[in-house]
């Protein structure tokens, strides 16, 4: 097991610090706010859900932070006797990522079945950037390779900056700079990013995404790209004749709008002050007021967590959600 790493001894840069949800109560729920179609949570996500849990003990915090494309390989965040371990596990093994010493230090974790990317910061109250790539494959030390979250897809990463919207090769460690804007995402191999509340790429943009006018949110699996707009969640994908509105939720003041949306396959997650589940095929959204499920897509996997409870099910062995 690798040596933890000391608060000291993370290295820190200046840089724009990712936007991470927001720790809430486990048991905490909240009304449904969906203006679009409501399913409830099915019985066999609940009996899947069960099949791979892990329980935590009574100072112990688990959460599944990762998969791969079929989600029989997970990244597990563990926090025990103040410490923090990221690990990948699957059927025959365990490999640690890293360890830091406050479970804040480290977010941002993304995976795409060979490297993972992850951010950490020196402290909680001190939120500067370092992110770091780690290749399952070598299972060496995670290497520096910005100062600002990224995603990754096909070994590839991706964050913005003061410098611009970076495209970082992580098998040849190179990095460049593709243009000026923000949440950058991937579309087949190709980077999309935000500027001025439109989409941008460095070659031609699909055409169905030229009028889109996305908010903050933007989120891909490398097939499908999702985003937030006003009060509704928004999604294209080749073959589809236009951008979709896949959920919509009732705006109200001083209140949280749709955040931190994640798509895998056909199946968006996505939160306001609690966790919903959006099936682009039946345009029906799951949303439970149940302690204990906070539900998120994480690449081939449906993740579970809650008061000492974390599971993952793959995304492949899910009924659909049936249309109202």
């Amino acid at each position: 097991m690798r040596a933890l790493i000391a608060l000291a001894a993370v290295t820190a840069i200046a840089g724009c610090v990712a936007v991470v949800p927001i720790d809430r109560p486990s048991d905490y729920t909240t009304p449904s706010k969906l203006t679009s179609c409501r399913v409830d949570l099915p019985q066999d996500w609940k009996d899947r859900l069960s099949r791979d849990r892990t329980e935590a003990g009574s100072h112990e915090q688990v959460t599944v932070v990762g998969a791969n494309e079929n989600g029989d390989a997970t990244l597990v965040k563990t926090t025990r006797n103040r410490t923090t371990e990221l690990v990948l596990r699957d059927s025959k093994k365990r490999q640690q990522v890293m360890a830091v010493q406050n479970d804040a230090q480290l977010f941002g974790v993304e995976f795409d079945g060979r490297w993972v990317t992850f951010s950490t910061s020196p402290s909680p109250a001190d939120r500067t950037t370092t992110t770091y790539a780690w290749d399952a494959r070598d299972d060496g030390a995670p290497v520096r390779i910005g100062g600002a979250g990224a995603v990754v897809h096909n070994g590839k990463a991706a964050w913005s900056d003061s410098k611009g919207v970076h495209v970082y090769d992580l098998a040849k460690k190179k990095d460049k700079v593709v243009g000026r804007g923000s949440s950058p995402a991937f579309l087949g191999d190709a980077v999309i990013w935000l500027q001025d509340g439109k989409f941008r790429a460095v070659d031609a943009l699909p055409e169905q995404l030229t009028n889109a006018k996305p908010g903050e949110s933007v989120a891909s699996d490398g097939r499908t790209v999702v985003w937030t707009q006003d009060d509704a969640l928004h999604g294209w994908r080749e073959g589809w004749a236009e951008p979709r509105e896949l959920a919509g939720i009732k705006s109200a003041a001083r209140t949280e709008g749709i955040v931190f949306p994640r798509v895998s396959g056909d199946f968006v997650s996505w939160q306001s002050e609690s966790s919903y589940v959006t099936d682009m095929r039946s345009g029906a959204t799951m949303h439970t007021t149940e302690g204990a499920y906070w539900l998120e897509v994480h690449g081939g996997a449906l993740t579970q967590q809650g008061w000492r409870v974390a599971s993952s099910a793959p995304l492949s062995s899910l009924s659909p959600l049936p249309t109202c």
